[in-house]
């Protein structure tokens, strides 16, 4: 029922459209129309079309709101006008309100909660009825705005069922996707809920390990990325991926910020003591060891020993994070003296080939299925190999 009904008034004193007497009797005051004077920004529309854009609140924002015009009179006291914020919460299949102090026919509202991030929004003014029209239904953007939520969405059900889908491409986050492929490997509810929250509220926490992006000012700058105008953005690279990966690399580097090009090299690099950190704060491992050598190779004249070493870390359960040079992916033996590690691979198979002095790995890296087999010489493999931090 509208609120005229409701109050029992005639159309035209309701409208205060002119009256044939001066009767005022029954004349009551309520709310009739709001107003937004602050103007929203564009963000990603998270349909089918990725150009396609939409206005929107952005979390953190002040937005000022006031009372156009009434039904009946004016009250005398404007305190008497009260404002509401109710949100949609798809996970509750429901709309839920928020208490706004504020009272008046201005107020000025900031979007401070997060789990309005990502959700439509209303915002009504009333005297006496909280039924009435007085309501303004807006969108509020997810905290990544530009990045387009339903691609995302879709992207994180693939990986839950094929983990080995996340791809650095041509970024050097190879630590951050080896750590997010274990995670949605052995933690896939946990894992969706990681990824779809950072994207919407750009908070979220998980065993000992905090990503909030209000709290950092270089998140906050990475958040406002738009992956469709970014000159450097990695235009391969899954939005399920390239969020987490890097957000947790410039995190993780105290030292250079890191802001997800695929021109940066040095500022994306993971330590194995950060690599060692993750696994623990993050994926909640307690046994976690570093056994690795950034500068010269594990294996001088002990290949056969590390081989082993490997086999008996696997069988004993472990997650093995092996820290390599890149020609190990290409069979190459690494010549070049002054070669160093730079890459992060997860082993998930290794034993000795029936080929004297060859090994065979099976191994998660850059997107692949770990299914191949990696046939591997023992000089191949000795001057390619750093170590390893394994957890459990």
């Amino acid at each position: 029922m509208s609120t005229v009904k409701a109050l029992g008034l005639k159309k035209t004193k309701a409208l205060g459209l002119p009256q044939n007497n001066n009767d005022n009797e029954g004349q009551v005051e309520e709310v009739y129309k709001i107003k937004m004077t602050t103007p929203l920004d564009s963000g990603s529309a998270n349909e089918k079309d990725m150009s396609k854009t939409q206005k929107g609140m952005i979390h953190e924002r002040t937005y000022t709101f006031i009372v156009e015009d009434y039904i009946g009179k004016k009250p005398k006291s404007t305190n008497d006008i009260n404002w509401e914020l109710s949100y949609y919460d798809s996970d509750e299949n429901a709309w839920l309100d928020l208490p706004i102090s504020g009272k008046g026919e201005r107020i000025d509202l900031v979007m401070q909660n997060i789990d309005t991030c990502g959700r439509y929004i209303k915002i009504r003014a009333y005297i006496h009825d909280k039924k009435n029209n007085a309501v303004l239904k807006i969108w509020k953007h997810n905290r990544f705005r530009w990045f387009n939520g339903s691609k995302l969405y879709g992207e994180v059900l693939d990986r839950i069922v094929k983990p080995y889908e996340i791809n650095q491409d041509d970024t050097n986050t190879c630590g951050p996707s080896a750590i997010m492929y274990v995670f949605a490997k052995r933690f896939k509810r946990e894992y969706t809920n990681f990824i779809i929250n950072l994207h919407r509220k750009g908070y979220v926490e998980f065993n000992k390990y905090k990503i909030d992006i209000s709290r950092n000012s270089d998140l906050r700058k990475i958040s406002e990325t738009n992956p469709l105008t970014a000159k450097y953005f990695p235009k391969n690279m899954a939005y399920s991926d390239w969020i987490p990966n890097t957000c947790i690399t410039d995190q993780e580097n105290g030292v250079f910020d890191f802001v997800g090009d695929n021109k940066e090299d040095f500022s994306a690099i993971t330590l194995p003591s950060r690599l060692a950190k993750l696994a623990k704060d993050l994926l909640g491992f307690t046994d976690v060891q570093n056994n690795t050598n950034l500068v010269f190779n594990k294996t001088v004249g002990a290949t056969v020993n590390d081989i082993n070493e490997l086999i008996d870390t696997k069988n004993q359960g472990y997650e093995v994070f092996m820290l390599v040079s890149m020609n190990i992916l290409h069979n190459k033996v690494t010549t070049d003296l002054t070669a160093t590690a730079e890459h992060w691979i997860v082993l998930e198979d290794v034993k000795l080939s029936s080929d004297p002095d060859f090994v065979e790995l099976k191994l998660y890296t850059f997107g692949e299925a770990p299914t191949k087999v990696y046939k591997l010489s023992y000089d191949v493999f000795r001057t390619n190999y750093y170590g390893y931090v394994k957890a459990r």
